[in-house]
């Protein structure tokens, strides 16, 4: 029997739909009880750093997460092989990495956003030109992505305009974000956490049942198919190389640090002890994850081949682990898996808004009315949450029309582009004491001119670009930086480098 040439979406039955109402029931009840709770400006972004360690790194490991795995990870192994696993050690380690090392100093410091740090180290240009490169990698880059990758999962399941389903999801979470606040997007990620993988523990369950050999016969026909080929010594740095993911390795470090969203986290615990704790777990819970998800696409690849039939030619990029969703497990699990997969959007969007928030209204404040009272800085975060989530939905209808191979490819190039680079001013802020505004701000300017250079005159792999940008930016910026000459008093200094660490206020600001 041929495969169908045309996809046919399937409805949602009453069991789904019961399963969607108690799965957003639960998200609105919590957000409803953290908006009944005091919300000054700083606990609408921070939770009054009160936060518990455990609680806030599943909620960094979920930020790092999101439909992104969900979707875009199982189809590029269901398309190809495991070469791209490298990647997820290479982020784990570097968590690890950023854990042990600079989130202490970091968290010592009682920062709200982490580009304060900047202004510390540097000056007030250096830390705005950060933050609004950030602000732009959130908007055009995570935000958008995030919630394309769950409309297009809409529209496989009940035939949806594409387009009406990213309006629909953006509306609704910003919504979402502009109440919550951040102790309610921690509570949520950590529900969220636990209804996706244990969606996507089932969905594995039902693909094992449906080829011959069970598990066994997924890793057996998987070998044999070659979908398990993970790892290539060629020095070819237009694959992904174990040579590419140690440049990964050592550009995801200063990447993390500098992403306003999962240091958040790491700000928002009692203290540098707590923080050190949230790094580490988020960073341990996402390896395995990495694998369940890269397993995922095999399975699936191994479940078509033994059943072409059920297989849809005209299936939608990054939609085949949806589509298995919706055409082979029973009613009602497909609602609470589907439910999982938006869950999962909806809460790394509104982390992704909330931090987007923080760094308008903190870091932009000088732009603003000043705020005269806690009230006055609450709705200026709920405006900025409006606005951004409005121009992220535009963005996403924008990578819609592009009809992208990969979204996570797409993803990556954007991350490398707009933001790649300034992770390195942290390097340079955190590991030298020589590096100063004037040189920095050149290397973070020149890193952008040579990441696009990169990515549109030679064929280095993508996940090499961001470790060019941030290297591009160390040695430009440290190298105009004793262009420009005078170095930084040692005093101005203290407890801002891992080199003069010192006792910082442990009262938050």
């Amino acid at each position: 029997m041929n495969p169908p040439s045309i996809l046919v979406p399937h409805t949602l039955t009453w069991p789904d739909y019961v399963a969607l109402a108690i799965y957003f029931a639960l998200n609105l009840a919590i957000g409803w009880w953290c908006a009944r709770r005091r919300r000054a400006g700083g606990s609408f972004f921070l939770g009054d750093g009160k936060v518990l360690w455990w609680a806030a790194g599943i909620s960094f490991f979920a930020t790092g997460a999101s439909s992104i795995s969900f979707m875009a990870l199982p189809a590029k192994t269901f398309q190809s092989d495991w070469l791209a696993f490298g990647s997820g050690p290479a982020q784990s380690l570097a968590g690890i990495v950023v854990g042990l090392i600079f989130v202490g100093l970091l968290r010592r410091l009682n920062l709200t956003t982490i580009f304060d740090y900047l202004e510390r180290r540097f000056s007030r240009k250096v830390r705005l030109l950060g933050a609004g490169l950030a602000v732009l990698l959130k908007i055009c880059g995570r935000m958008s992505v995030v919630m394309l990758l769950p409309a297009l999962a809409l529209a496989t399941v009940t035939g949806l305009n594409v387009y009406l389903s990213i309006i629909l999801m953006g509306t609704v979470t910003t919504i979402y974000a502009m109440e919550g606040g951040f102790e309610a997007v921690v509570w949520t990620d950590v529900l969220q956490v636990g209804v996706m993988l244990g969606g996507v523990s089932t969905a594995i369950w039902f693909m094992a049942h449906g080829v011959p050999g069970g598990l066994g016969g997924i890793i057996n026909t998987g070998t044999a198919m070659g979908k398990f080929h993970m790892v290539d010594w060629s020095l070819d740095i237009s694959t992904p190389t174990v040579w590419v993911f140690i440049g990964m390795f050592f550009g995801s470090i200063f990447t993390q640090v500098a992403d306003q969203p999962l240091m958040q986290r790491a700000l928002a615990t009692a203290d540098a002890r707590e923080a050190k704790r949230t790094v580490i777990l988020g960073t341990l819970l996402g390896l395995p994850s990495t694998i369940i998800f890269f397993f995922v696409g095999t399975a699936l690849a191994v479940f078509y081949q033994a059943h072409p039939e059920r297989l849809s030619a005209a299936l939608p990029n990054d939609a085949i682990f949806p589509y298995f969703i919706v055409n082979e497990l029973p009613h009602g699990m497909v609602g609470l898996i589907i439910a999982g997969l938006f869950a999962a959007a909806m809460g790394a969007l509104s982390s992704a808004l909330n931090a987007t928030a923080a760094i308008i209204v903190t870091d932009f404040s000088s732009f603003f009315r000043v705020a005269t009272d806690d009230a006055q800085r609450l709705r200026q975060a709920r405006w900025t949450t409006l606005v951004a989530g409005g121009l992220a939905t535009i963005m996403a209808a924008l990578i819609a029309s592009l009809h992208v191979v990969s979204l996570w490819d797409q993803y990556l190039k954007l991350l490398a582009l707009i933001g790649g680079g300034f992770p390195g001013v942290f390097a340079l802020g955190l590991l030298t004491r020589r590096a100063n505004a004037p040189g920095v701000m050149i290397g973070a300017l020149t890193s952008i001119v040579v990441t696009w250079w990169v990515q549109n005159y030679t064929h280095t792999s993508v996940f090499l670009h961001a470790a060019v940008a941030i290297a591009t930016c160390v040695v430009v910026g440290y190298g105009m930086s004793l262009f420009f000459g005078r170095a930084v008093a040692r005093e101005a200094l203290r407890g801002l480098t891992i080199w003069d660490l010192a006792s910082a206020p442990t009262k938050r600001n």
